[in-house]
């Protein structure tokens, strides 16, 4: 009789986890379908109004840089979508470090182009053609060169895993190198997402005051809450996973039924969802 009741409590036990892992590929799936569709329609409806206003400010070659970023990224989602719904990678060990590599050079990379847009707006900075165009392809050769090959040659190569799973990498972490990488990017990201955030908050309040009540007519004001835009979006988009990640990294080993796995799965995915910031964009030049 005792035994009966351990078999149905671990049968029971077992079930509810698979329930709880099933709706969370369900969560997966949907996120990045909405995503695959804003974010495709958002480059294609930005791309169009900036072949239209050719313009070359920072502004716009920052935005140009973004629309690319987003490109590669929504590139790589089929791939993840293929393996939520189908349960097996069917495209090799290479494809699998690759697609799982560009959602994470995309999240920096956003971020840092963010950070670029806020402070140049806080800073009212505006360089010539040809100084915006150096340091933006600085960042691009600097991305291209180094930090992606670099990526590619030592992420998910550490630890063997199965060739019909993909995005589990989590064995990774026993690592002491990565886990220090990954809690000085969530640190940098909190802590700079927490100062601009600060500041920008601390500029509109000023700006409003000086132009009250006609506030919307103003040119400031309303760059500054274009900027304000950006930082609202890191703080949806990318500040959940990285506050997650560091209670993943402290508590994975804890994970026997890779629950914690597919939360952290879930929040990375949250993070493509700033590749809607174009319809948001394009939205906020209409009115």
């Amino acid at each position: 009789m005792f035994n009966s009741c351990i078999t149905q409590q671990n049968l029971f036990s077992n079930d509810t986890a698979l329930d709880s892992s099933e709706k969370l590929h369900t969560v997966l799936i949907v996120l990045y379908i909405i995503n695959l569709a804003g974010g495709t329609l958002g480059v294609i409806m930005m791309s169009q109004q900036l072949f239209h206003r050719r313009s070359q400010s920072v502004m716009t070659m920052t935005i140009i840089s973004l629309l690319v970023l987003h490109s590669f990224m929504l590139l790589s989602i089929p791939f993840r979508l293929s393996y939520y719904i189908l349960g097996e990678w069917k495209f090799g060990r290479f494809t699998c470090r690759l697609a799982s590599a560009i959602i994470y050079l995309h999240m920096y990379a956003t971020f840092a182009f963010y950070v670029a847009i806020v402070i140049a707006r806080l800073l009212r900075l505006e360089f010539r053609k040809c100084y915006t165009t150096a340091w933006v392809g600085a960042v691009w050769l600097l991305g291209a060169l180094v930090i992606t090959p670099v990526l590619l040659s030592y992420y998910g190569t550490s630890k063997t895993y199965r060739s019909s799973e993909c995005f589990q990498f989590h064995r990774e972490l026993q690592e002491a190198h990565m886990v220090i990488a990954n809690y000085c990017l969530a640190g940098i990201l909190v802590v700079v997402c927490a100062v601009l955030t600060g500041v920008q908050l601390t500029v509109i309040y000023r700006v409003a005051v000086k132009y009250w009540p006609d506030i919307n007519s103003h040119v400031e004001f309303r760059a500054q809450a274009k900027s304000l835009f950006f930082i609202l979006v890191t703080l949806i988009c990318f500040m959940p996973h990285h506050v997650f990640r560091v209670y993943y990294i402290q508590n994975y080993n804890l994970d026997k039924d890779h629950k914690l796995l597919l939360y952290n799965e879930v929040f990375l995915a949250l993070t493509t969802m700033c590749c809607l910031d174009m319809l948001c964009f394009i939205a906020g030049i209409a009115h």
